[in-house]
């Protein structure tokens, strides 16, 4: 598969442009995986006559039927799905970009570029769709002079509607064609990214941060600006790659800890489907598997839906908790099912960049660690960017990301008490999961200590015993404040040594000690002459 980005545009005040927001093309792979091909199966029962009509208000959603296009495309599946809906499509080109037979003369920009990106995607003439030419009425929208050059705007007798995800889109069509006007539509775009590197929706002439611009970026316009960018350079637009890290810098920061997106306020699965779809595109394939982990938990799943009114509906996505607990308990009604559909529109691509299982290598300090201090965990085998939980059993959990070669280290704090316990590293999936073991001991210990002869003349020796050490525990003998023996317990926890004495004579103490200073025992005998 191609990799590239695509997909969707907002609804305007006046004229539904298609509401569904969409995702990112995954990377090259065989097929979908079982979540994205359910949802893609769903999304294809929901079409009529190749298009998406809406029952509640009897009309035909064109924009929600791109998305849906786009989502079976991107996911390679569905081909003759997707013909029907390019027919059925060409037949309503005026319809879904100008103001149909209320406003023929009107025409919307992001429509019109989302609707030539998709023709593009579908390897058709955008010159030539439908009998008009996309790409025409694409430039034509586009401001050629003044501080309002390079925006992609509407002409309507309603107002200009245009947004920063309308001009993402246009971007992306006119960058495919290889428009004379494509570089100044880019020009245009950067201009709506804030300093933090996210981009507003709200379009203005004055660089986002500007005293008095608009202010405020969000999940949805930043991951359509980015997935812009992307097509721009892959069609020969320079310079961009700066703006492309901050904004991909920007979704990182604002990813939640458990892999979801808001926008609004509000955790769902539209924005978190469509930052999934593009962090996968732009090479951060762990942090769009923690995505696409939230999303699956959102989904209508044979074994969720059984014995519930969702029975019918296996593959359909949740906008979130609350609409998926009122679909167990009612079903989809008609009034519902507009979300539904853009939900799983949107996150079908989203949720096909959940990783595979993977067993990870899970590695710790061979020998003993002293309980209650810090052990270094290591794993291998997670994917670039994955979030991983690392939890020592007894003992400490850290949450860390692994770095680009898939190599995630912690520090976790180990039990107090001895025993050998299991270091765990969990990813993105319950199913993607390595562990090791880890041998601690109680930091302080008492042991019985003891010496061959408890009196010794000057410059003689003698026999050290301990027992009770842990097997195969590190020991040291220290003499007169002075380390003079070392060596390691046997299997049965005893170790035995030598040691000279020396000429000073007088009550002396033996000290053996264990893997810390408080693991100790001691014995003590008298050196005379």
């Amino acid at each position: 598969m191609k990799h590239t980005l695509r997909r969707g545009i907002v609804a305007t005040a006046v004229v539904a442009l298609g509401a569904g927001l969409l995702g990112a093309a995954p990377a090259a792979q065989a097929a979908p995986n079982s979540y994205a091909y359910s949802a893609a199966r769903w999304l294809d029962d929901q079409l009529t006559d190749g298009v998406v009509h809406n029952e509640q208000y009897d009309f035909d959603d064109l924009g929600l039927t791109i998305d849906v296009f786009l989502a079976l495309h991107d996911l390679e599946t569905r081909t003759a799905t997707q013909q029907r809906i390019v027919e059925a499509l060409a037949s309503k080109v005026d319809e879904y970009t100008t103001g149909g037979s209320f406003a023929p003369d009107d025409r919307y920009a992001g429509a019109t570029g989302k609707l030539a990106s998709a023709v593009q995607e579908a390897g058709q003439d955008a010159t030539s769709f439908g009998g008009v030419n996309l790409v025409q009425r694409a430039e034509e929208r586009v401001v050629t002079e003044g501080t309002s050059a390079g925006r992609a705007s509407d002409l309507s007798e309603y107002g200009d509607f245009s947004n920063t995800i309308g001009q993402a889109w246009v971007v992306r069509a006119l960058s495919t064609a290889s428009s004379s006007r494509a570089a100044s539509t880019v020009e245009y775009l950067l201009k709506q990214q804030c300093a933090n590197g996210g981009f507003r929706v709200s379009m203005a002439d004055e660089q986002c941060g500007t005293p008095g611009a608009e202010q405020g970026p969000t999940v949805d316009a930043t991951a359509f600006a980015l997935q812009a960018l992307e097509v721009a350079r892959e069609h020969g637009i320079s310079g961009l790659d700066d703006d492309v890290a901050e904004a991909t810098d920007w979704l990182l920061r604002t990813q939640a800890a458990d892999g979801s997106f808001s926008d609004g306020g509000t955790a769902n699965t539209n924005s978190t489907g469509l930052a999934a779809a593009t962090l996968r595109a732009v090479g951060q394939v762990g942090r769009a598997g923690a995505a696409a982990s939230w999303i699956v938990s959102k989904q209508v799943t044979d074994a969720k839906a059984e014995d519930t009114a969702l029975g019918n509906e296996i593959g359909a996505i949740a906008y979130d908790d609350a609409a998926l607990q009122t679909g167990l308990e009612k079903g989809i009604p008609v009034e519902a099912r507009d979300q539904w559909i853009r939900a799983t529109a949107q996150a079908a691509v989203g949720v096909d960049a959940q990783l595979p299982p993977a067993t990870f290598t899970v590695t710790a300090p061979a020998g003993y660690v002293a309980g209650g201090s810090t052990v270094a965990v290591r794993a291998t085998g997670l994917a670039s960017g994955e979030k991983a939980r690392v939890v020592l059993a007894g003992g400490g959990a850290v949450s860390v990301f692994a770095n680009a070669d898939g190599l995630a280290t912690a520090s976790v704090k180990a039990s107090a008490r001895t025993g050998t316990v299991r270091a765990t590293v969990t990813g993105s999936r319950s199913n993607r999961v390595g562990s090791t073991s880890v041998r601690v001991l109680a930091a302080s210990a008492r042991f019985p200590a003891s010496v061959g002869a408890t009196s010794v003349k000057v410059n003689g020796k003698v026999r050290v015993n301990a027992r009770g050490l842990a097997a195969g525990e590190p020991v040291r003998v220290y003499y007169r404040s002075r380390y003079v023996a070392t060596g390691t317990a046997s299997s049965t926890g005893r170790f035995t040594t030598v040691i000279g004495v020396g000429p000073a004579t007088g009550r002396k103490t033996v000290f053996v000690r264990g893997l810390t200073d408080t693991r100790q025992g001691t014995a003590t005998l008298t050196v005379g002459r």
